[in-house]
């Protein structure tokens, strides 16, 4: 709901016209994707006979969500360069541009139960000696590549 707010509010056309300011989040946001890849290959998580899930609090969750978000500007900018193609500019904008984002929103929740509950039926599965450090390895290699994919990358456009 942040990069869609955000890319309304006109930040994503900000950052489509500011080839720099880009820049800068778009690194902010790769070393960001490089610092939890590397906190996760560095998880103490396994080998043990029962590995316990760790309990992370809601609001850390939510905060590395959002800087996520809020550091990726290809998001803002696909908001910008999607919604318009969906409005009827002879209607009030605004009213179509909130059922729209609330739209994706709520499939995106939708997407995440979904996920969220595979997720809860493969805990046991998860929960098994060394394979959580395993996936901690394998999780922390993706971050850590998207984050230097994203620092290499040109931009498009």
């Amino acid at each position: 709901m942040f990069a869609i707010t955000a890319a309304l509010a006109g930040l994503g056309a900000v950052l489509a016209a500011s080839a720099k300011l880009f820049q800068i989040m778009k690194y902010i946001g790769a070393a960001y994707l490089i610092y939890i890849g590397i906190k996760m290959w560095r998880s103490n998580s396994g080998p043990s006979t029962q590995v316990e899930m760790p309990q992370v609090p809601a609001f850390q969750i939510f905060r590395d969500t959002l800087l996520v978000t809020t550091f990726n500007p290809k998001g803002m900018l696909f908001f910008v360069a999607f919604l318009p193609q969906f409005v009827d500019q002879t209607q009030p904008v605004l009213i179509q541009f909130f059922i729209l984002g609330l739209t994706f929103v709520t499939l995106g929740g939708v997407n995440t139960v979904f996920w969220v509950t595979m997720a809860g039926g493969l805990r046991k599965v998860v929960n098994g000696p060394n394979t959580l450090k395993r996936l901690n390895k394998v999780g922390g290699t993706g971050l850590l590549g998207a984050g230097i994919f994203t620092a290499l990358s040109g931009r498009v456009g």
